[in-house]
């Protein structure tokens, strides 16, 4: 499974969740999957038509931060997602991690 596989790598997870009906069960069990195998979650990135309710209860009952909200893309180029503007704390979250890796 891919839990494993992110296990044996140790490495730190960011979820992507989609933002449709369902979203808040199904993220919650998948941060309740890694954290009971003890994998660090760095956060969520929810991707979809903007939900606030749903982004709010992800944060709130999943006791993490949503690092950025994507809308669906009808293709995937470096031009799209060129268009799709970073948030800060992803930025930094993706700095820290390129650091650590690189001071490895």
């Amino acid at each position: 499974l891919m839990v494993d596989l992110i296990k044996k790598l140790g490495a730190p997870v960011i979820l992507v969740a989609r933002t449709t009906l369902g979203t808040i069960n199904h993220t919650l069990l998948s941060l309740e999957a890694l954290r009971s195998r003890n994998i660090e979650v760095l956060g969520v990135i929810m991707n979809g038509e903007q939900n606030i309710q749903n982004s709010n209860s992800i944060e709130l009952y999943g006791r993490t931060s949503v690092l950025a909200e994507f809308p669906k893309l009808e293709s995937v180029s470096m031009n799209t997602l060129k268009s799709v503007a970073l948030p800060q704390k992803l930025k930094h979250i993706l700095e820290v991690q390129e650091n650590d890796t690189t001071n490895a």
